[in-house]
């Protein structure tokens, strides 16, 4: 929407995009946890309460809707970051729209935004921890229930820590072999061309 020239996508696009990333993670996910059902007819609400896994559902529309605005912004930026003869050439070749964003544009625009794309990857990894605030059963809280069970809150709080910086190096170098395998070698491309 934000890319669009005609102003009823593109400032609803912008006022969302503005709104959600300037709101707290948590805020969206405690929302979603007591506030949400609130919303609904009553026969929904008393659903959701008895379901036994909506915290899960809450973590998942909370994060959902904190990540959505700064993937949106990656992915606008790739898409206004392709030059723009590669598009003219496009027209030029005789391709259709659909064909000009399926072998052009989107080609490029993913090799762009991988790196931020993966880093926000990593980062929403890290913020599922916020789900402990909903009692989501996830890591963080999983490690409080063992402590309080065990009293070794030392030991369970390293293991969780080693977790994530391991699954998080773990993603980090997964997503930089990804960049490196889509690297275009620029100058074996020109030798070719000699």
């Amino acid at each position: 929407m934000r890319t669009s020239r005609f102003k009823f996508l593109n400032i609803p696009g912008k006022i969302y995009v503005e709104i959600v990333r300037n709101i707290p993670g948590l805020f969206w996910l405690l929302f979603f946890y007591f506030m949400f059902p609130q919303l609904l007819p009553e026969a929904m609400c008393d659903a959701l309460n008895r379901y036994s896994y909506y915290s899960v559902v809450a973590g998942i529309l909370g994060l959902t809707i904190d990540n959505s605005a700064y993937v949106s912004d990656i992915v606008r930026t790739g898409l206004l970051a392709i030059p723009r003869g590669q598009i003219e050439a496009a027209v030029s070749t005789g391709l259709n729209r659909f064909q000009q964003i399926r072998y052009i544009i989107l080609p490029q625009a993913f090799r762009m935004i991988m790196p931020p794309l993966g880093t926000r990857m990593i980062h929403n990894f890290k913020n599922s921890s916020l789900c402990m605030a909903i009692a989501a059963p996830e890591l963080t809280w999983a490690t409080q229930q063992v402590e309080s069970i065990t009293f070794r809150g030392l030991e369970v709080t390293f293991l969780a820590t080693v977790f994530y910086v391991g699954l998080s190096l773990l993603m980090a170098f997964l997503l930089i072999r990804l960049e490196i395998w889509l690297k275009i070698d620029i100058t074996s491309a020109n030798k070719m061309r000699i």
